[in-house]
C-alpha cells in the first residue's frame, strides 16, 4: 500500500473527541471501505479520533472481538488489510486519529502461544508456558491469562504494538482490562480477591510505564488509553506519566437524563473532581459496555409530570441534549458511543427477535442510519456538532486543554451549573441546566457583569456580576459565552409555538453544512411563497409556492441549497399578507 499521508499530526490528546464503534453493528456492509464513507458525517460532528472495537483476528464473526487468537492480522470479516490501510489514510487526510481497541490481557486456546504449551488433560496452559498463567491471577479474566511479568510476554506485546503502529500507522490503543496486567502478588495470588484488584499495585504501574515507553519509542506521541478502573492514586500516577484513562459516568448521567435528581451528580467525569493535575480522563456517558441512555429514558424515565414525561420520545431526546450540554463543554477528552448522537434507543441486551435478555448482550443490534432523517434526532446530532465545534474554536480551545483549569461547579442538585475560564479569563463559558421534571429557579453568578451570549440560540443575557435568580423549565439548558461566538441551533417545528396572527419560521440547522430544514408556523389557510435570496436581496430561486393550512409545516431545503457557495443568504416567506425574512448561513 502506498500511503498518501506519511506524517500525520495527531490531535491534542487533552481535547480528543473519540467516537467508539463496533463495525459489525455500525454498518450493514461491516467493512473498511464503507466505513470510509461515514468520515464526513463524523468529521462534521467534531470527531477527531475513532476508536474501533477489537479487529485483530478473533474467533468466529459474531463477536465484539474480545476473544482474540491472532494479534498481527486484521480480522478478515472486516475486509482485507489494504482497505484497512486506506481507511486509516482517509482518516488522517481529515485530521482524524485511529485508535485500536485491543485485548492483551488474555487470549483463546487457538492462539499458538497457548497451543504450543498446552495441558490437554486440564484444558489449561501448561506449567512451562512462557507467556500464559496456568490459572488467571484476577477475577475478571476470560480465556487464558497473559503473564505480563514474563520477559517473553513483554517481548510479544512490544512486537504487537510495534506492528500496528508502524505497519498500519495506527495512532494508538485502547487497552482492554488493563487492571488485569498484574500477577497480583500483593493479594497472595488469589484470583477471587476482587477488592484487592482495585488497590494500588506497584507491579502493575511498572508494567504499564514500560508498555507506554514502548509505544512512544515505536511511534512518538501515540495514544495509550487504559480501561483501568483502579485506585485513584494509581490512576493519577499513570495519567501523570502521560496515559489516558477511561472515566465511566454512565450511571449518573443516565439518572440525570431520566430525571432522578438524587442520583444525578455526574461530576466524576471531571478530572478535577478526582484531584488529577492533567486532563487525561476520557469521560463518557455511554460505551460499548453500558446500557443505552435513550433506552432507559423511554423505559424507565420519570413520568411524574405528564407535560414533561421522560418516556415520550421528544422529551427523552431533549434530556440527552441537556446531558450533552454539560458533558461536551467540560475539559479533557470525551468519548461518544456509536449512534448516541442520534438517540439510539435499543437495549444493549436486545435479542434478534426483539426480546431483552442478558444472554443476547453480544448479539447483533439494529443499525439505524435512518435516525439521521428524523428531524428531532438530527437536532441532537447538531447539538453534539455545535458543542464540539466550540471545543476547537481558537478563542475557546485552551479552556478545554489547560492543565490547571479554572473550573467551578454545582452538579449535585436539579439546578446544575458549571463555569470554566481560560488562564487569562479572556474566554469564559457557563452552563446552566434544570435536570428536574418540574420548573426550577436557581441562583447563579456569572463570573463577570455585562452581556453574555447564548451559544445555541443566539440570544443574549445581561449579567449583573452578582447572584441572579434564573428560572428554567424542565430539561432546559443554556451554554453562555462571554464572547460573541454564536452557533444557532433552533428548536424544530415540533417545538415551534405559534398563535394568533404570527408568522414564524426557523431554519435548522443554521449555519448549514448539508441537510437543512425550514420550519414554519402559518397563522391561516392560504397561499405561501418561499424564496431564496442572496445577501443583496436578489432572488436566486423559489423554494416553495403553493397553499398551506394553518399550523406547523416543515420544508426540506437540502436539494435547494446544496450547490450554494459559502456565505450569507435570506429565506423570504410570504404568507397571510405578511413577509418574514430569515437568515441562512452556508458553511
Amino acid at each position: 500500500y502506498n500511503w498518501a499521508i506519511n506524517s500525520f499530526s495527531r490531535p491534542d490528546k487533552r481535547n480528543l473527541v473519540v467516537y467508539e464503534l463496533l463495525l459489525r453493528d455500525f454498518l450493514a456492509a461491516h467493512d473498511w471501505k464503507t466505513l470510509r464513507d461515514t468520515l464526513s458525517y463524523l468529521k462534521t460532528m467534531g470527531v477527531n479520533a475513532i476508536e474501533i472495537m477489537p479487529f485483530n483476528e478473533f474467533e468466529g464473526n459474531e463477536s465484539w472481538g474480545y476473544n482474540p487468537d491472532f494479534y498481527l492480522s486484521p480480522d478478515k470479516y472486516y475486509g482485507p488489510k489494504n482497505t484497512l490501510k486506506e481507511f486509516i489514510d482517509s482518516c488522517h487526510k481529515k485530521g482524524i486519529a485511529v485508535l485500536m481497541d485491543i485485548a492483551l490481557n488474555h487470549t483463546t486456546g487457538l492462539n499458538p502461544l497457548a497451543a504450543l504449551y498446552w495441558n490437554a488433560a486440564t484444558s489449561q496452559p501448561a506449567a512451562n508456558n512462557p507467556w500464559l498463567n496456568v490459572t488467571a491471577t484476577h477475577p475478571y479474566n476470560v480465556f487464558n491469562d497473559f503473564n505480563h511479568e514474563s520477559l517473553a510476554t513483554r517481548y510479544f506485546t512490544s512486537r504487537v504494538v510495534e506492528h500496528w503502529l508502524q505497519e498500519y500507522k495506527m495512532d494508538g490503543f485502547r487497552f482492554d482490562l488493563s487492571k488485569g496486567f498484574t500477577q497480583n502478588t500483593q493479594c497472595g495470588g488469589s484470583p477471587t480477591n476482587e477488592a484487592c484488584m482495585f488497590q494500588y499495585h506497584a507491579d502493575r504501574v511498572a508494567i504499564w510505564k514500560r508498555y507506554y515507553d514502548t509505544c512512544q519509542l515505536k511511534s512518538p506521541a501515540s495514544y495509550v488509553i487504559l480501561e483501568h478502573f483502579a485506585d485513584n492514586t494509581e490512576e493519577i500516577e499513570l495519567s501523570n506519566y502521560g496515559m489516558l484513562l477511561w472515566g465511566n459516568a454512565n450511571y449518573n448521567f443516565t439518572e440525570a437524563s431520566m430525571g432522578y435528581v438524587p442520583t444525578s451528580n455526574f461530576e466524576g467525569y471531571l478530572h478535577t473532581a478526582r484531584g488529577w493535575t492533567n486532563p487525561y480522563l476520557v469521560g463518557y456517558m455511554e460505551s460499548h459496555d453500558e446500557e443505552r441512555m435513550m433506552y432507559k429514558n423511554l423505559q424507565f424515565g420519570n413520568t411524574s409530570n405528564s407535560s414533561h414525561n421522560v418516556r415520550d420520545l421528544n422529551v427523552a431526546l431533549k434530556r440527552i441534549e441537556l446531558c450533552a450540554g454539560f458533558f461536551l463543554t467540560a475539559p479533557g477528552p470525551k468519548m461518544i458511543w456509536e449512534f448516541g448522537e442520534l438517540g439510539y434507543d435499543f437495549s444493549i441486551n436486545r435479542c434478534p427477535d426483539g426480546t431483552i435478555n442478558t444472554n443476547c448482550r453480544l448479539d447483533n443490534k439494529p443499525i439505524r442510519w435512518d435516525y439521521k432523517d428524523v428531524i428531532q434526532r438530527k437536532r441532537l446530532y447538531d447539538i453534539f456538532s455545535s458543542l464540539n465545534k466550540l471545543r476547537f474554536h481558537s478563542w475557546y480551545k485552551d479552556v478545554f486543554t489547560a492543565n490547571n483549569i479554572n473550573l467551578t461547579r454545582n452538579l449535585s442538585g436539579a439546578f446544575k451549573t458549571m463555569t470554566i475560564r481560560s488562564a487569562t479569563d479572556s474566554s469564559m463559558l457557563c452552563v446552566i441546566g434544570n435536570f428536574d421534571v418540574l420548573s426550577q429557579t436557581g441562583s447563579f453568578t456569572f463570573p463577570s457583569g455585562g452581556t453574555w451570549y447564548d451559544y445555541l440560540n443566539g440570544n443574549t443575557v445581561t449579567a449583573t456580576g452578582a447572584a441572579q435568580n434564573i428560572t428554567l423549565q424542565p430539561g432546559e439548558f443554556h451554554v453562555y459565552l462571554n464572547r460573541n461566538l454564536t452557533n444557532v441551533v433552533i428548536t424544530p417545528v415540533s417545538g415551534l409555538n405559534g398563535s394568533g396572527n404570527q408568522l414564524l419560521a426557523t431554519i435548522y440547522p443554521n449555519p448549514s453544512h448539508s441537510i437543512s430544514v425550514l420550519d414554519l408556523y402559518v397563522p391561516q389557510n392560504g397561499p405561501v411563497q418561499v424564496d431564496l435570496l442572496n445577501k443583496l436581496g436578489q432572488k436566486i430561486k423559489t423554494v416553495f409556492s403553493g397553499t398551506m393550512t394553518r399550523g406547523k409545516h416543515s420544508l426540506e431545503l437540502t436539494d435547494k441549497i446544496n450547490n450554494l457557495p459559502a456565505g450569507l443568504y435570506l429565506i423570504r416567506i410570504q404568507a397571510a399578507n405578511k413577509v418574514l425574512p430569515v437568515k441562512l448561513v452556508r458553511q
